[in-house]
């Protein structure tokens, strides 16, 4: 009898075993190949049960998913499940799957939209990024007066008001979404100092953002910032156009073929400052940190014009004829150099 007794026992002993080397088997070396990225959404309170199920059906896993949950539930008793979407590849033991969906590394997309940039160029990007949402509806979102009417001033579009900045968003965010986060960037750069900064300038909120984007076009170089807002400040407080290129060619953006000629200087667009007095009704482009501080923060001189040295830098000037001469030294001559090159 005690010999039956040990050798049942034997057996229950040797089937434990063999049923956890099994399970120890399955779990950490048995694979599933896939040929192909796989994607899952893991929605907002999925559980266990649901994923497990997903996951068998998208052939990830190939055995019962009943043996997953159970896995999941001794290896990750205190795992959380992240709404998303997870990406499997390669080569997946069920450990491997268990481990991406613990980590909660869901599928992101960044992309960086840089300063300068108008809201044609950013819709532009983000149709790239975003592929079933045309430019078009892009655009017609950046004129939704939801959005607009939260701005300062309360402009017709959030044109400037779309921070410049690197974004990561889940793939499935939705386009009103994503302006809203790049608006909400832009608020918090946006300070109560910088408003008050602007009003002893006379300046109002929205204008402060117009002659940043202004300020952005005209420079990319963070010292000469504060020179060029000067510039335009002292042209503002003597009834002085602002005379500014990049004005002229955003109000003909779609006319734009990358030349500015004399006609255009003196074509009448809402933009055209070489037309309008003072500031634009509102930005041209999406200014960032530096020239939104150089907008309130100008440097204290007497200069009313600035000539490109071809460089990426700037020549100042107190007066016509020395602005002329800067003229013809950093830019005819040079043009006519080259023609004669050619």
């Amino acid at each position: 009898m005690f010999r039956a007794l040990l050798a049942i026992f034997a057996l229950m002993v040797t089937s434990a075993g063999a049923a956890a080397f099994w399970a120890n088997h399955w779990w950490n070396v048995a694979a599933v190949p896939v040929s192909a990225p796989v994607d899952i959404e893991i929605k907002e309170g999925a559980t266990i049960h649901s994923v497990a199920n997903d996951l068998y059906k998208r052939g990830l896993i190939t055995t019962d998913p009943r043996l997953f949950r159970w896995g999941w539930r001794i290896v990750k008793p205190k795992a959380t499940l992240k709404a998303g979407d997870y990406r499997f590849e390669g080569t997946l033991t069920p450990a491997k799957i268990a481990h991406i969906l613990a980590s909660g590394q869901t599928i992101t997309i960044s992309f960086t939209i840089p300063e300068g940039w108008n809201m044609h160029q950013i819709a532009e990007r983000l149709e790239t990024i975003f592929p079933s949402t045309r430019k078009a509806i892009w655009l017609k979102l950046m004129e939704d007066r939801k959005l607009t009417e939260q701005l300062p001033g309360k402009p017709t579009t959030v044109e400037g008001f779309l921070f410049p900045d690197t974004y990561t968003f889940n793939p499935r965010t939705s386009p009103s979404e994503v302006i809203s986060t790049m608006i909400q960037t832009f608020k918090k750069s946006f300070t109560e100092e910088l408003i008050s900064a602007g009003a002893r300038l006379n300046l109002k909120p929205l204008e402060i953002v117009t002659l940043a984007s202004i300020i952005e076009k005209e420079t990319g170089k963070d010292d000469e910032r504060p020179h060029i807002s000067s510039v335009f400040h002292n042209r503002m407080k003597i009834g002085m156009r602002l005379q500014t290129d990049p004005t002229v060619i955003y109000g003909m953006w779609e006319r734009y073929d990358g030349n500015i000629r004399r006609d255009d200087l003196k074509t009448p667009t809402a933009y055209n400052t070489y037309v309008i007095p003072g500031l634009p009704p509102g930005p041209i482009a999406s200014p960032g940190r530096a020239a939104l501080k150089a907008a309130v923060e100008p440097l204290q001189t007497e200069d009313l014009y600035f000539v490109s040295r071809g460089d990426g830098s700037h020549v100042f000037s107190k007066n016509l004829r020395d602005h002329q001469n800067s003229v013809n030294r950093y830019q005819i001559q040079p043009a006519r150099n080259r023609s004669v090159r050619n």
